[in-house]
């Protein structure tokens, strides 16, 4: 289902700012997403373009899941052997690695349900917002953390890559 990360990269710390900046564009993607969730002005056609945005082959589970692997997959190991064998499936992952994995489905989940729940509003008129603004608060939230265990500059220098193209 999913294909491995780069993991023998590790010597390659240039690389991990480049990696990163994907999960960065979906962090903001989710804070417009999440504002248009909330948003009351027209809510029905703000509902449609959250929807249109998280309908993108970057919200479809695998390619999602490829993008923080990507990642996480580099940073978490210093020795690229023991890498490549957690990734075959016998070595135990990091604290570090499994807080992210957590996380990055605990986003995932969250965008899957708000997704559904976007199309089930729109399609049925319905106007009870609970479950929407949670899933998407919580989808945000999720996020802030994910991005919080990231080295701080790799962060910095991510989002520079990103302001800068």
């Amino acid at each position: 289902e999913l294909e491995m990360g780069d993991a023998g990269n590790k010597g390659k710390v240039g690389a991990y700012p480049q990696l990163l900046v994907p999960i960065l564009k979906i962090d903001q993607e989710l804070v417009e997403v999440k504002t248009l969730v909330h948003s009351t002005e027209n809510a029905k056609d703000a509902w449609s373009k959250a929807l249109t945005i998280l309908q993108q082959p970057t919200y479809d589970k695998v390619q999602f899941k490829k993008i923080f692997n990507k990642y996480g997959d580099n940073i978490y190991y210093s020795d690229p052997d023991r890498a490549n064998l957690y990734l075959g499936g016998g070595a135990t992952p990091k604290t570090e690695q499994s807080l992210a994995y957590l996380l990055r489905n605990d986003v995932l989940t969250n965008i899957e349900n708000l997704r559904a729940e976007l199309e089930y509003l729109i399609r049925t008129g319905e106007t009870e917002t609970d479950d929407l603004y949670s899933y998407a608060d919580v989808a945000t939230a999720a996020m802030k953390k994910y991005l919080a265990i990231v080295p701080p500059n790799e962060l910095l220098q991510a989002q520079k890559i990103l302001v800068t193209g």
